[in-house]
């Protein structure tokens, strides 16, 4: 428990003031915004972690993608350039797992700094989900059009 969690607590079980303020009149009314604070806190860590375990499975769907169009170019001689995208879309997602897994382990009480850090990892996993969208348009328009008679 940090020390201001200890002094609002203290100060509701003695009914005195917290760090000069006049004393606590409704000891309910800290206690729910302590604990819609904690639930906050929660909800975002949760947030932070489903991005974490998403851009590891997306890690793994760039890679499947990869081999796939590698055995494709093996078997018809086309070079394609959407196995080097799916390559770096992998690298933006592994971006984000790293940072939204920091955020998770470094998560304090009101600590600013994890949160810039974790909304920053939310917009590069968006990122690399768009990215993803692109590359599969590539995927999808980049067969081979001429007619197999």
């Amino acid at each position: 428990m940090n020390r201001a969690s200890r002094k609002i607590i203290s100060a509701i079980s003695q009914n005195r003031s917290v760090g000069g303020a006049s004393a606590v009149e409704n000891p309910a009314e800290v206690e729910q915004s302590s604990i819609d604070a904690f639930y906050q806190r929660m909800c975002q860590r949760d947030i932070y972690l489903h991005v974490s375990e998403v851009s590891v499975a997306m890690i793994g769907v760039c890679l499947t993608g990869v081999s796939i169009l590698n055995v494709d170019q093996d078997i018809n001689d086309v070079n394609t350039y959407v196995d080097d995208l799916l390559a770096i879309d992998a690298f933006v997602f592994l971006t984000a797992y790293l940072l939204s897994y920091w955020v998770v382990r470094t998560m304090t009480n009101n600590n600013r700094n994890m949160q810039k850090i974790g909304n920053i990892a939310n917009a590069i996993f968006l990122i690399g989900m768009i990215f993803m969208a692109i590359v599969c348009g590539c995927i999808v328009f980049q067969g081979d059009y001429s007619p197999n008679i």
